[in-house]
């Protein structure tokens, strides 16, 4: 029984099989771009293994929450946040600055008290750069004594060169509740102590001075 010869393959027709591939490009092949080559893509985030992904995380984790990106950071001018409290603490006081209370006229009269005079001799050099009513404190006891307050107070401005319109001054409650408590009780002792004195100082009429306890 003859054995089959296998084929022969001599090593110079093989070595010169893959000299002609290597030069010869294939058909249909594109021919590489001219040119610098561009740059390698930089991966954004190589995870390479556990322990490089445990420490990615928690470093983006940190910059995420707790230390931030400067970009982020915008540093105010300075006395900006002051500003911003002294902003807020005046628009508070405005209502009060521009409110004339029961206190600042005399007991049953539209005639304004010393504290009233001054208030409103305030308000005077303040209205230019006001926008806003003036209030005058309701007594709902008494509707047609506040309304007789109101005309008093635009009178007033009137005769000074301030000339207002009816709508401006307006009649209604204190924008503020007041105190409670210990406080008040030491604010209305103050009050009324100083009250005592102004009449003594200033030298009200007797009934004037009877009707705020002045004996």
């Amino acid at each position: 029984m003859n054995a089959r010869r296998r084929p022969r393959i001599r090593w110079e027709s093989l070595a010169m099989l893959v000299l002609f591939e290597s030069i010869v490009p294939e058909a249909g092949a594109q021919s590489p771009p001219t040119g610098p080559a561009p740059p390698p893509a930089r991966p954004i985030c190589a995870r390479r293994g556990r322990i490089h992904r445990l420490l990615h995380h928690t470093a983006h984790t940190l910059q995420d929450d707790f230390i931030g990106y400067p970009e982020a950071f915008v540093e105010p001018p300075l006395g900006s946040y002051v500003n911003r409290q002294f902003a807020v603490q005046v628009s508070k006081a405005d209502p009060h600055r521009f409110t004339l209370y029961q206190s600042d006229f005399l007991p049953g009269s539209d005639r304004f008290s010393p504290a009233g005079a001054s208030r409103l001799n305030l308000m005077y050099g303040r209205l230019p750069q006001w926008s806003g009513p003036i209030l005058v404190e309701w007594s709902p006891d008494e509707p047609e004594l506040a309304e007789s307050r109101r005309r008093a107070v635009l009178a007033t401005l009137a005769s000074a060169g301030m000339v207002l319109p009816t709508e401006r001054v307006l009649i209604g409650p204190s924008p503020y509740p007041g105190l409670m408590g210990v406080e008040a009780a030491n604010n209305h002792v103050n009050t009324i102590g100083r009250t005592q004195a102004a009449a003594q100082t200033f030298q009200l009429p007797p009934t004037e001075s009877a009707s705020m306890g002045v004996r």
